[in-house]
């Protein structure tokens, strides 16, 4: 069995929303970022296409970036779409009229997040619980089909690969962040399954 965790394509935002903002406009920056859809130009490699082509499902987060992403990779194969597979949260802003760059202001928030330093609308211990969750769904998708590629984004897939490994998934330790970046984890049918 095999899952595929891979992250969503450039996302195509204007050149507009990469000026400096303060940390308490950081919400609303934010939720036009998960409006933005898959930037025209942004294509995935060949070898996951291929990965993809040969694939038995096709599972991708809900927002745009990634449903766009699914549907590059999938052609004319059909897409679950899973909010589960969403981005982790992410606050409504920061308490700092400085203006930053808003890749600065998200590494802060990630940070700040991280930290449990922060009001957002999911802390980390729900996060961890959203990808056990998440991961033990992928794994009876794999079951049923023999392989699954989930179309999702950076922070959540650390987090999905980290309880794939936990349910005696083999992967990487650490899943690339890169836009259209993946991470492969692999196992026999029956490993880790409970027999009825």
């Amino acid at each position: 069995m095999r899952i595929v965790l891979v992250r969503h394509g450039h996302p195509g935002i204007t050149p507009g929303e990469r000026q400096p903002i303060a940390g308490t406009e950081l919400g609303q920056w934010y939720r036009r970022y998960n409006a933005a859809g898959l930037a025209p130009a942004s294509s995935p490699p060949d070898s996951l296409r291929d990965i993809t082509r040969g694939t038995g499902c096709i599972v991708a987060s809900d927002l745009l970036r990634a449903v766009e992403s699914a549907r590059v990779l999938a052609g004319s194969n059909e897409i679950q779409l899973d909010p589960n597979l969403r981005e982790v949260g992410f606050p409504e802003g920061l308490n700092a009229s400085i203006r930053l760059s808003p890749g600065m202001w998200v590494m802060i928030a990630r940070a700040a997040w991280l930290l449990d330093r922060c009001d957002c609308d999911e802390p980390l211990r729900l996060a961890r619980r959203r990808a056990a969750r998440l991961a033990a769904r992928l794994d009876d998708l794999a079951y049923t089909h023999g392989s699954v590629v989930a179309v999702g984004h950076g922070w959540f897939n650390l987090f999905v690969g980290r309880e794939l490994r936990r349910q005696q998934w083999r992967g990487p330790w650490l899943v690339p962040h890169g836009y259209w970046a993946s991470a492969t984890f692999e196992r026999e049918s029956t490993a880790g399954r409970r027999l009825a």
